[in-house]
């Protein structure tokens, strides 16, 4: 049987007796459209409606548009890619392609069917229209809210955070849908593991606010780093935002800095009114802490958790027993507690793992470090080279610019040893010198 001819009375040309509107293309392999009048379905054919969806799976794919000589001028259609990858729109014969990219609507008409490929129109059909649906831009459904930073507000499109707030452990797993996230750390002493650069997108970024008690630590993945480190350590109060810089592979943080309102604390407190050999101040570790025995009823060590933090305390122990010692160490660290006895005083340094001792005194000496005949221990402002030392147990050195001049050495009690390392002059003796 025969196909049916139709002649348009205004043009002359075949016009196509059917109109199919709409249909939906998903399509894996290179595929040629016909028209709803020729068109044959049964054997797999894919007709050339009004409007088509498209949703390739793939990259490289092409349609081909229906035979030009079949058409009518005017005839028309639309492709709207709904896909992630781009596709190519092509004649019958596989010429004259165009390119249509993920969410653009390009639009195709007839204008010459002299020729079994026609000649053919197009333009892009409604990218960048200020009526876009926001909503179906980001599919602002419950589960998606927020999601990659995006939401919609009255209809527009508006960014925003999720935040995720940690309270206790497990930490969490971060990847690349944890995009523009913002997690509020308030447990103690914990990590949070950066996922690897590799399987990151370009923009990546999250935020992160250390509302917790103790270091937040965030680690990389080697040889990738952040701020040019393998890990950034964040105390109670930082906050800031962690972007993946796509150009080196690595982390950069913008807005982290440490607040330089420094504010000494203080506290004192009373060992005989605490239970137990313990006192945890790791939600609350004032920086000079005064320990005193009120009663004299204790007679017992006292262990202290200092928070996992950077930080410098001043531990004073003013306390009447000899047995009251004070011993302190840091939430999580493996350290040996330092020990601080009766009328004693720490200036102690805290690196959020270990504790050093800066500087240690009783309320009757002040015990400094040894020093160098270069740099003796008591010196001057005027003359660092110039002062006093300790170059051995029981041996007191005394230098000027830089040179020991009298070694002071009483290891053996009994018979001390004064050794001047240059000449003697005696002013009240007429000439004398030794």
């Amino acid at each position: 049987m025969s196909t049916p001819v139709y002649t348009s009375p205004f043009t002359g040309t075949v016009v196509t007796p059917t109109d199919v509107s709409y249909s939906a293309l998903a399509f894996s392999a290179n595929t040629a459209l016909y028209w709803p009048s020729v068109v044959n379905q049964t054997a797999g054919q894919v007709p050339a409606t009004r409007i088509i969806d498209c949703t390739p799976s793939t990259s490289g794919l092409s349609i081909a548009l229906p035979q030009g000589s079949f058409g009518t001028v005017g005839a028309d259609i639309m492709f709207n890619n709904k896909g992630s990858y781009s596709f190519l729109v092509t004649d019958s014969t596989g010429s004259n392609s165009v390119t249509i990219a993920p969410g653009i609507s390009q639009y195709f008409y007839l204008t010459d069917n002299s020729t079994t490929s026609g000649t053919w129109g197009n333009f892009v059909f409604g990218a960048g229209t200020s009526t876009a649906n926001a909503a179906a831009l980001i599919n602002n459904s419950p589960s998606t809210l927020g999601a990659y930073g995006l939401s919609t507000v009255n209809g527009y499109l508006a960014v925003t955070q999720i935040i995720v707030d940690i309270s206790i452990a497990p930490n969490p797993v971060i990847n690349n849908l944890d995009r523009a996230k913002t997690y509020n750390w308030s447990a103690g002493l914990g990590t949070i593991p950066l996922p690897n650069t590799s399987t990151l997108q370009r923009g990546w970024f999250i935020a992160f606010r250390n509302s917790g008690t103790g270091a937040l630590t965030f680690t990389t993945t080697s040889p990738q780093t952040i701020n040019g480190l393998s890990s950034i350590v964040t105390n109670p109060g930082d906050s800031g935002y962690i972007f993946y810089d796509i150009n080196t592979g690595n982390y950069i943080t913008v807005g982290w800095v440490t607040p330089n309102n420094i504010v000494f604390t203080s506290a004192t407190y009373d060992v005989d009114a605490i239970s137990g050999s313990t006192l945890n101040l790791v939600s609350n570790a004032p920086i000079i802490q005064t320990y005193i025995s009120q009663s004299g009823t204790r007679n017992a060590s006292l262990a202290v958790t200092l928070p996992a933090i950077t930080q410098l305390y001043v531990m004073v122990n003013n306390c009447t027993s000899a047995s009251d010692t004070i011993t302190f160490q840091n939430q999580g660290s493996s350290q040996s507690p330092l020990s601080l006895g009766i009328g004693n005083t720490y200036t102690l340094l805290s690196d959020g793992t270990y504790l050093y001792i800066l500087n240690s005194s009783s309320s009757s000496s002040f015990k400094a470090v040894n020093g160098v005949a270069t740099a003796p221990s008591y010196s001057f402002l005027n003359d660092s080279r110039t002062g006093m030392y300790l170059p051995g147990t029981n041996i007191l050195g005394l230098a000027a610019n830089g040179v020991e001049v009298i070694d002071i050495n009483a290891t053996t009690s009994s018979s001390p040893i004064v050794t001047i390392n240059g000449r003697l002059y005696a002013t009240t003796f007429s000439g004398g010198t030794f």
